[in-house]
């Protein structure tokens, strides 16, 4: 099988582009597979927000270390536009002026943050012109990145961001939270149980030697715009895989991508282990 015919449409209609464009294409964010710990997130975020109002909503809190999938999640949650409209996101590992976790939620809904200062409110309340805003929009649930940063902070702020959190999920806004964290923020949130018992948790593991490995595997050598079949799933390449990244999403991920870059420039037009062992040594080196 040559000239792409292995390919999905998406990469078939770059594979005669030059090599810069489809180098492009290889390192773009947005390529997406999808995989059982994924389809579970999108189908449980999907269905808390399906719930009817309640008195407390439903949450989720998506547990995992660096580079297991959390972000690409999140950005698959934010290209799903049904659901992007219910949501509000928040990522709190970006926020160089060093506003807190309330002028956040104000930022990301584009209300001006004197409106917010300068209301008469408890430390651990929304302002009411912030909860019309979301009333007005239909707003369902918020996405927070990084919960973590949130909870893992002095006992003051800690409780106190666990009480606004806690306010937004109760009636009258019965808002869910989609929370994205390390393993540390089930314990911070855990410091009230009752909120805790809201949040079902999923852990986001390591890949293994799994026949969802070898599909995920599988699924990504579609959307690599090369002539030829590189045989991802194929046993010798499984093992160095999972040898050389210990299974972790993005060096998984990464590693392929950059093989596949040297496959490009180089001419090979596949995925090859000597190609892989390069990528491994100098990922950036094509």
């Amino acid at each position: 099988m040559a000239n792409g015919c292995h390919l999905l449409p998406e990469a078939r209609k770059v594979i005669d582009l030059t090599a810069s464009r489809r180098i492009a294409f290889i390192q773009d964010d947005s390529l997406w597979i999808e995989y059982p710990q994924s389809q579970k997130v999108l189908r449980i975020v999907e269905n808390m927000l399906a719930v009817p109002d309640r008195r407390q909503a439903p949450c989720l809190l998506v547990k995992g270390e660096g580079g297991t999938g959390k972000s690409s999640i999140i950005r698959q949650i934010k290209s799903n536009h049904a659901l992007r409209a219910k949501l509000v996101f928040l990522d709190l590992n970006v926020n160089p002026f060093g506003l807190k976790f309330t002028e956040l939620i104000a930022e990301a809904l584009g209300v001006p943050l004197d409106v917010f200062r300068n209301s008469r409110r408890k430390p651990s309340d929304l302002p009411v012109e912030l909860v019309q805003v979301l009333k007005i929009r239909g707003i369902k649930g918020f996405v927070i990145d990084e919960l973590h940063d949130a909870m893992l902070v002095g006992r003051v702020d800690q409780m106190r961001h666990l009480s606004l959190l806690k306010g937004l999920t109760n009636d009258p806004l019965g808002l869910s939270i989609i929370g994205f964290g390390t393993s540390a923020v089930s314990n911070a949130i855990g410091v009230d149980p009752q909120f805790k018992r809201r949040f079902l948790e999923v852990e986001l593991e390591d890949w293994a030697e799994t026949e969802d490995f070898r599909s995920f595997l599988a699924g990504f050598e579609e959307l690599l715009p090369l002539k030829h079949p590189s045989q991802l799933d194929d046993e010798e390449t499984v093992g160095f895989l999972l040898e050389t990244t210990g299974g972790r999403m993005d060096e998984v991920v990464k590693l392929l991508r950059a093989a596949a870059c040297y496959a490009v420039v180089g001419g090979e037009e596949k995925i090859t282990k000597k190609l892989l062992s390069k990528a491994f040594a100098d990922p950036w080196g094509y």
